[in-house]
């Protein structure tokens, strides 16, 4: 429904100058007097034959006359369709500011969330001169669901309500979908029905990961919220804030070792990449541990896109929580991701599970691996062994254990394959060694499966001659297992190894499954000595020996191999301990379960900025349980107690000490780290052009895109009249003047 409204309703009262040409026009008929001669009776006589032709042409002049007054009355007033004044139906402008953590970027002595700011409470300002009567509303791209101000009335009023509003608003450090944002909006101002129209306004850094996927293509919420807008009676203008767009960044801190074991040199790496469109000057990058040891390593020139590992080696003296801490040299105007935190459990000792299928303390496969995990003396391997006959096996709980070994074991029980199979599908380890005890029929049916089980190969028969050893080869020397040993490795396997006999490990199309083949006997196509396997959605590793751990079969325990190998598959296989719980986004929360015998509810979460800043949240009674299963219970019987921080919660990025309080009065610490999301580092940005290259020619109309110096938007000049008018004046005026000289000569 269109209605007409005007900007400037007030100048309406300037229309009775539009009488001004005819009052002029009858003035001027009234100020000649009539004097008869003898001449006039022909000209009186010649009038009257024209009379109607004359009056018909200065009536048409006067009419021009009197649309131009009113034509040039109206342009100033401004009407429009649609509106806040008079007869008109109301705009409802709707501003959505991204307070993401891109818009935390310098510009020159502000940022990009205050130049933000700044364009909202000018919109304010403007909308309340003109726009009398229409609606305004602000939301945070943060806090789409809960708008700042909802259909504010617009008036004299506004700047400073919104002003007063604005002040309070700190930009955040999360990463918001802005065109969810967009279309949760498109959906909630469908429901104003006092307003006619509806002008939203995106006031952003406007990058291409809002606008676009990683692919190039159209970004789905953003083309969907586009879709849910009425193209009547609803339009998009997008504010540009500016923003630079070389950004290099630590995008994250991680364990390249599956655990962290104390007194056992650690690796990490500190992942820097180029977000920017050019090449990055070589830097450097500072890594600390608990705030202490300082090391420093140089980050190399990288190519936009480029990623660089630095890779870092420390040796935990304790176990228990640490904070490792990441700082780039400040190389840009974007600092939230210059810095990164990882909080890491270290633990005392990694398990090891030892199931011995052929007991023997002095020669067995058992005596010769627990030497080579346990060494002794001043060589730490930071792992504990623990032995059990294969009789016991089925009744031992695995969940304790980083790794497995099954050493010559005839045949699992039935009943341990599926927890031995649930354990690696968790991200456990397991290894296999075999012997001349191992029932290959029965191995095949409960662990190959038809290579739905663990194993990475099925197993065949006993091959090789005592008297005619065979020596191996290293076949993958990229193989994880090998890692920094390949050259090691491949000496001593190749030089040093002798294989007397092996059980067969059958290849084919039928059990590739998946399988690596790291070393094999006799030459580069001979039977597999050595095979892999991933297992399971946790990431769990599976390593076979077609030999026996023992001296029977090889020489492997009478070098350093067995050593070396033990160790190394140890590092590949062993359960991978996720530090994701305790490293989260500002979108995260961190979770514990509390046992309420143990520690008191009220629970300590204190930032170890050193700024003194520390939140108190309290836990919960965890949820019932699903329908059918049993509620959790802690040691003493009672039901724990969930404690939930929210990262949104808190106000700063970096990392957390947790203090649990016992009843004793004694304190059990607790770390997580808080980080900026990776996804916000992308700054590139996004212009109008491209847009019309991803999106939908019927969907372009109803965006506008304003730069940073742009104006205040369209929503002024939605279904303004002032072109059509300033054109028909123009064109009035010189119409007038033409007739006007026309009929004069006549």
């Amino acid at each position: 429904m269109l209605a007409l409204a005007f900007l400037n309703p007030l100048l309406l009262w300037a229309l009775p100058l539009a009488a001004v040409p005819i009052v002029i026009h009858l003035l001027n008929r009234r100020r000649f007097q009539r004097v008869p001669w003898a001449a006039m009776e022909f000209l009186l006589a010649a009038m009257k034959r024209n009379r109607k032709r004359l009056r018909m042409e200065q009536w048409l002049v006067l009419l021009l006359r009197t649309l131009a007054v009113l034509l040039l009355v109206s342009l100033v007033a401004r009407p429009q369709l649609g509106g806040g004044g008079l007869i008109g139906t109301r705009t409802h402008h709707l501003v959505l500011l991204d307070d993401s953590a891109s818009m935390t970027q310098r510009s020159g002595s502000t940022t990009l969330f205050d130049r933000a700011i700044d364009k909202v409470r000018a919109l304010a300002d403007d909308l309340a001169t003109r726009r009398d009567g229409d609606l305004f509303s602000v939301v945070r791209s943060s806090r789409a669901a809960t708008p700042d101000l909802w259909t504010a009335r617009v008036g004299p009023e506004l700047g400073r309500r919104v002003g007063a509003l604005l002040k309070e608003f700190v930009v955040g450090d999360g990463a918001p979908d802005l065109g969810q944002a967009l279309g949760q909006n498109v959906q909630r101002a469908a429901q104003v029905a006092e307003a006619g129209r509806t002008e939203f306004y995106v006031i952003a850094d406007q990058r291409a990961r809002d606008w676009a996927t990683d692919d190039d293509k159209a970004k789905p919420s953003v083309l969907a919220a586009l879709q849910a807008m009425r193209a009547d009676r609803e339009h998009l203008t997008v504010f540009g804030v500016g923003g630079q767009h070389q950004n290099l960044a630590i995008v994250d801190i991680r364990l390249i070792d599956r655990l962290a074991v104390a007194a056992v040199p650690v690796q990490v790496a500190i992942d820097v990449q180029n977000h920017g469109l050019d090449a990055t000057a070589p830097t450097t990058v500072a890594f600390e541990v608990d705030g202490k040891s300082r090391v420093v390593r140089p980050v190399p020139q990288l190519a936009p896109g480029e990623r660089v590992a630095i890779p870092i080696a420390h040796t935990f003296a304790q176990p228990g929580f640490h904070r490792l801490e990441a700082q780039l040299e400040a190389t840009d105007l974007f600092l939230l991701d210059d810095r990164r935190a990882l909080a890491l459990e270290v633990r005392d000792r990694s398990r090891v599970l030892l199931v011995d299928g052929q007991p023997d303390e002095d020669e067995g496969e058992v005596f010769f691996l627990q030497s080579a995990f346990e060494p002794g003396g001043e060589a730490l391997s930071g792992i504990e062994v623990q032995v059990v006959h294969e009789p016991a096996f089925a009744e031992i709980d695995l969940e304790p254990f980083d790794l497995v070994w099954l050493a010559n074991v005839q045949s699992p029980a039935p009943t341990a394959v599926p927890r031995l199979e649930a354990f690696v599908a968790a991200g456990g380890g397991l290894v296999l060694s075999v012997g001349a005890l191992v029932d290959v029929g029965r191995w095949n049916e409960l662990l190959w499966r038809d290579g739905k089980g663990v194993l990475p190969l099925p197993l065949g028969d006993i091959a090789g001659d005592p008297d005619r050893p065979e020596h191996a080869l290293l076949v993958a020397k990229d193989h994880p297992i090998c890692g920094s040993l390949a050259e090691v490795l491949e000496l001593l396997t190749g030089n040093v190894l002798l294989i007397r006999r092996w059980l067969t490990l059958v290849e084919g199309p039928s059990t590739a499954g998946g399988a690596a083949v790291v070393a094999r006997i006799r030459d580069a196509e001979g039977p597999p000595l050595l095979a892999t396997r991933t297992y399971g959605s946790g990431g769990g590793e599976v390593a076979l020996w077609s030999v026996t751990a023992d001296k029977f079969w090889s020489n492997l325990p009478s070098t350093d191999l067995l050593l070396v190998f033990a160790n190394q598959l140890h590092k590949f296989a062993a359960r991978r301990r996720d530090p994701s719980p305790h490293n989260l986004l500002p979108e995260g929360s961190f979770k514990a379960s509390i046992d309420p015998g143990t520690f008191r509810p009220d629970i300590t979460v204190r930032s170890l900025a050193g700024d003194g800043y520390e939140q108190t949240f309290t836990a919960l009674e965890a949820p019932v349980a699903p329908e059918g299963g049993a509620p959790a219970k802690t040691a003493g019987g009672q039901q724990p107690l969930q404690l939930t921080v929210p990262m949104a919660d808190l106000r700063q990025l970096g990392a957390y000490d947790v203090d649990l309080a016992r009843h004793d009065g004694t304190v059990e610490k607790r770390m997580f780290a808080r980080n900026a999301p990776p996804a916000e580092s992308r700054l590139v940005a996004f212009p109008d052009a491209a847009f019309a290259r991803l999106y939908p020619a019927d969907l372009q109309a109803r965006v506008s895109f304003l730069g940073e110096g742009g104006g205040l938007g369209t929503a002024g000049g939605a279904g303004e009249l002032w072109k059509a008018l300033a054109v028909a004046l123009l064109v009035g005026l010189l119409l007038e003047t033409l007739l006007a000289w026309r009929f004069g000569r006549r």
